[in-house]
């Protein structure tokens, strides 16, 4: 099976490393967010400006969160070998 394969097993513990350290910046720094979801989430409370910030990473591509990622935090977890 594809997501059981050594390549990718080996790619999901930095994406996760990405994927949280964006939805933590972007939470805490909603400055960051371009001004249409930064509007949505200034207007929200609670759980759904959590869903927002949720919502906005989970529409990037692969590339474009890991570069996010590291302007937000200054590091780039993905393996140096890695496509990314």
């Amino acid at each position: 099976a594809m997501y059981t394969h050594p390549s990718v097993r080996r790619l999901r513990g930095p994406a996760e490393t990405v994927v949280t350290g964006l939805f933590q910046a972007l939470t805490t720094r909603p400055a960051e967010l371009p001004d249409r979801w930064r509007h949505q989430m200034e207007t929200a409370n609670g759980v759904w400006q959590a869903r927002t910030v949720g919502d906005y990473v989970a529409g990037m591509t692969d590339r474009f969160a890991i570069r996010e990622h590291h302007r937000l935090t200054g590091s780039n977890p993905m393996p140096p070998d890695s496509a990314f």
